[in-house]
C-alpha cells in the first residue's frame, strides 16, 4: 500500500469520478484505474462501484475512507513539520564539542542561531577529549561537531579557522614571544590524559623543543589557567580561553603554533546542520584564517 494509491483514492472520492480525479491530479486516467485494481486487490475487496454517473463507495470504502484522509494527513503533517526544521523553525540540533570550543568560540553562534531561529533547541554536548568527541559522532550521538580536525574522517569536514595556542603564566608580560630555554627551565601545570589539552601540550613541547616539569595536573582548562596566573607554573591555553582582563597573563610560542577547528558530520550534512555551519563561517570567530597564519606558523 503506497501514499499514491491513497491519494488517488480520496481525490476520486472527493470528485466524484476518474474523470475528474485525473485532471485534478494531472495523471492519465488508465494508469488512476490501475492503481486503484491495485489497491483493491492488496486489500481484498472493491472500495468503489463504477457506474456511468460516477462512482460511489462501497461498504468496504465507506470504512477505509476516513482511514486513508487520515494517513495522508499525517503525512502531509509529516512534511511540514521536517520543512519546518529544515528552516529552523523547530525541533532540535544536537551540536558536539570539545569544552574549551564549546566556551570560547560557540557562545557567539549559538546567540546568533537563537535570535534568528528562536522556536529552535540547540543542544550542546561537549567532551573533555577529541577522541571521544569523534566516538560519538561516530556513533551517531549528534548531528555535527566542532573541534580539531579528525584524522582520517570519510564525512563532510569544513574549516573554521585556527586557534592560537598560548602560554599563561603570572604576569603582566610585555608584548613578546615565550622563548624554548624559558620553557625548559619553568615549572608546569599539566592536563590529565584524559584531557585533550595534554596531547596538544605534548606537540607544543615538540614542537617548540622543551620538556615540561611538572608540578599540578588538572582536568579542566579554566583551572590551568587559574594555576597560571597565581604563578604555581605555566600552562598551554587556547587564547579565545583566555577572559580578556586577563591577556596579559599570556604570551604567544616561538614559533607560532596554531590548531585547526573544522565542523564535522559522520556522513553528509543534513540541510539544517549545514544552515548552522553557514552561520559559523557567516559570524566573527576567535579564530585565525588560514590565509592569516604567520609564516612561521605550526599547526596541528
Amino acid at each position: 500500500m503506497r501514499l499514491r494509491q491513497l491519494d488517488y483514492f480520496v481525490a476520486i472520492c472527493e470528485h466524484g469520478s476518474f474523470s475528474a480525479a485525473s485532471q485534478r491530479l494531472l495523471v492519465a486516467q488508465p494508469s488512476l484505474s490501475q492503481q486503484i485494481r491495485n489497491l483493491e486487490r492488496e486489500l481484498g475487496a472493491e472500495l468503489l462501484e463504477r457506474g456511468r454517473h460516477g462512482v460511489s463507495l462501497t461498504p468496504a470504502g465507506r470504512v477505509f475512507l476516513p482511514r486513508a484522509q487520515a494517513v495522508l494527513a499525517a503525512a502531509e503533517e509529516a512534511r511540514a513539520s521536517v520543512a519546518d526544521i529544515n528552516l529552523g523553525k523547530g525541533g532540535e540540533l544536537h551540536v558536539l564539542t570539545i569544552r574549551s570550543v564549546a566556551s570560547g568560540i560557540l557562545p557567539g553562534s549559538i546567540a546568533r542561531w537563537h535570535a534568528l531561529y528562536p522556536d529552535s533547541v540547540l543542544r550542546l554536548h561537549d567532551y573533555s577529549h577529541r577522541k571521544d568527541l569523534e566516538e560519538a559522532v561516530r556513533q551517531g550521538r549528534g548531528d555535527l561537531a566542532i573541534g580539531p580536525r579528525p584524522p582520517d574522517w570519510d564525512g563532510d569536514v569544513v574549516s573554521m579557522g585556527f586557534e592560537d595556542l598560548v602560554v599563561a603564566g603570572r604576569g603582566p608580560f610585555e608584548r613578546g614571544v615565550a622563548s624554548a630555554a624559558e620553557m625548559e627551565s619553568a615549572s608546569w601545570v599539566l592536563f590529565e590524559p584524559e584531557q585533550g589539552m595534554s596531547e596538544v601540550l605534548d606537540w607544543v613541547a615538540r614542537t617548540v623543543g622543551f620538556t615540561p616539569t611538572a608540578v599540578a595536573r588538572v582536568g579542566q582548562v579554566a583551572a590551568a589557567l587559574h594555576l597560571a596566573v597565581e604563578g604555581v607554573g605555566l600552562a598551554v591555553i587556547p587564547a579565545n580561553a583566555v577572559p580578556h582582563g586577563w591577556r596579559h597573563h599570556v604570551r604567544t610560542f616561538e614559533p607560532p603554533v596554531f590548531r585547526e577547528i573544522v565542523a564535522y558530520s559522520r556522513g553528509s550534512m543534513a540541510q539544517v546542520t549545514r544552515r548552522y555551519v553557514e552561520l559559523l563561517t557567516s559570524v566573527e570567530l576567535p579564530l585565525t584564517q588560514a590565509g592569516s597564519l604567520p609564516d612561521n606558523a605550526s599547526t596541528c
